[in-house]
């Protein structure tokens, strides 16, 4: 199974929130098999350091969590998948951005993850997931609840 993470989902596995349980359960339970393969985009690097970054200046995190983090997100970011960063990507994502009227990073995720023809679309972005259910993406967001690989429609994408 192909599996994309959207920072805004991913995000979560490091820093405690809302969803913080189901996606560290899913990322754990998924990577658990050589038949699943996660991909993202190339902007999520520096997305997610803005956002710890954030964190720590924030005081929603320690110096000490900070670093914890940055090295466990280190060693994920080595076992994903990221599609080239080509100029279709980038005309793609721009036509994305208009049609859709998304930020410009939350347009490279989707034409990303359309690159990467993923099964599962992991996102907590409302106007991100309403953009990829439009392109036929089936969307899971670790906010509601834990993921059941019985869906239908991921079943369904699964034989495409």
């Amino acid at each position: 199974m192909k599996i994309f993470l959207d920072t805004s989902a991913w995000i979560k596995f490091f820093i405690e929130e809302k969803g913080t349980p189901e996606i560290q359960k899913f990322i754990y339970d998924k990577s658990s098999s050589e038949d699943n393969i996660f991909s993202t985009s190339a902007v999520t690097y520096a997305e997610i350091y803005a956002t710890i970054t954030r964190a720590l200046k924030g005081k929603r995190i320690t110096k000490e969590q900070y670093n914890q983090i940055k090295n466990e997100f280190e060693e994920q970011w080595e076992s994903v998948d990221i599609p080239l960063v080509n100029k279709t990507l980038i005309e793609k994502s721009g036509r994305l951005a208009e049609q859709f009227a998304l930020k410009g990073c939350d347009a490279f995720q989707l034409a990303s993850a359309l690159a990467m023809k993923v099964n599962i679309f992991v996102n907590s972005d409302y106007e991100l997931r309403e953009a990829a259910k439009a392109n036929n993406l089936v969307i899971w967001d670790p906010c509601d609840g834990e993921f059941s690989d019985d869906s239908t429609n991921v079943a369904a994408n699964l034989k495409n």
